[in-house]
């Protein structure tokens, strides 16, 4: 056995050249002599060199034929093989290192010479394999980091989003039931020919964390008029309406120290723009028809319907069927036609999910992609 750990498969049919490189290589390497290009590759199903040495001209499957078979093997296209040849010709080289093999030795071989090259292609071997475990092992690294940063992204968001519930106990949830019905109005948007080439271009997983945020403003909404039993005076419903800016500008303030955060995109264009209104009575912009960013006219039926059929402060819950008339009564005046239509179509999905949240028995949306 040699001073190396290094395993290498001395491939030729002439037993005298098997014998005189193993004689060379032996001190230095495990050597394994093999006669045959088809008993390499029986040999390599059990196992694995780190070198091949490999005669051209061997009856049956000669040098070029086996390293084609090992080249489309996935297990042993990595490892290196290097031609040994009595051949001169500089086409049958260039031939062999175009099949994949890294060296070509000219028979008779000089000792120092191919002890020096197999060191070589060696040690390249093993700094690639480094490199390659490198890489993976970073790229697991990476994979974990991301992992953590995003559980606490999403923690972070689910705080924030539920401290602008805890300040209103009566809205239980409602932000998660409004998530999880914009998640079925995107299903069927995606299915749509009229909405699908634009959402496809969406990266879903943020939008759906972003509506998490959409009440994000009310935090600065003093908690006599957030709380009040009872209708808001005109200053007071003025002073309420101001939560759309108000969400805008904290947004846009966590943007500075976090820029290039999709999510935070639309969630600021979700807060400021969900009270808009088809017909231009919306705040706080008057925006009209298209105006009105896709994401907020989703985000306004789906507010609206859940506000209809939660209590509140100041009003009692109307039934799924009591909500969903409203929505149709404000088609083309507070809803986006189309948009309405589609949401009254999936009224039964939205209503188990209204009820399953009342119930306890759902979770917030998983933030996937909708193919």
């Amino acid at each position: 056995m040699g001073s190396n750990n290094s395993r290498i498969f001395l491939v030729d049919d002439n037993i005298i050249n098997l014998n005189a490189g193993k004689n060379v290589l032996q001190h230095r390497y495990n050597v394994v002599t093999i006669p045959s290009g088809e008993k390499l590759l029986q040999t390599l199903e059990r196992v694995k060199p780190d070198l091949i040495l490999l005669d051209v001209e061997m009856p049956g499957l000669n040098g070029y034929d086996t390293i084609k078979k090992l080249k489309a093997n996935s297990d042993t296209a990595p490892i290196p093989v290097i031609f040994l040849t009595g051949k001169s010709d500089t086409n049958d080289e260039l031939l062999g290192l175009q099949l994949g093999a890294v060296d070509y030795i000219a028979k008779p071989f000089s000792p120092p010479l191919l002890l020096k090259r197999i060191e070589l292609h060696l040690l390249l071997q093993k700094q690639q394999n480094e490199l390659k475990n490198f890489n993976d092992n970073l790229i697991q690294l990476v994979k974990e980091r991301t992992e953590d940063v995003t559980a606490l992204q999403n923690a972070v968001i689910i705080w924030a989003a539920e401290m602008v519930e805890f300040r209103d106990e009566e809205t239980g949830h409602h932000i998660e039931r409004v998530q999880k019905y914009l998640q079925i109005l995107l299903e069927a948007m995606s299915l749509s020919e009229r909405y699908a080439a634009e959402i496809s271009s969406w990266d879903i997983e943020a939008f759906l964390k972003s509506a998490l945020l959409h009440d994000v403003g009310k935090i600065r909404i003093r908690d006599e008029i957030l709380l009040k039993k009872g209708k808001l005076t005109d200053d007071e419903y003025s002073t309420m309406k101001q939560h759309a800016n108000y969400g805008k500008i904290l947004l846009e303030n966590l943007q500075e120290l976090v820029p290039n955060q999709a999510f935070l995109d639309y969630a600021k264009t979700l807060a400021h723009r969900h009270h808009e209104r088809w017909d231009g009575t919306g705040y706080p912009d008057n925006l009209k028809g298209d105006e009105i960013p896709l994401q907020a006219r989703m985000m306004a039926i789906a507010d609206v319907y859940d506000a209809l059929i939660s209590e509140r402060p100041y009003k009692k819950a109307l039934s799924h069927e009591e909500g969903l008339q409203i929505i149709k009564d404000s088609r083309g005046t507070h809803f986006d036609p189309n948009l309405t239509d589609l949401f009254v179509s999936l009224s039964d999905k939205i209503k188990d999910v209204s009820e399953a949240v009342k119930l306890g028995k759902t979770q917030t949306a998983q933030f996937t992609k909708i193919k």
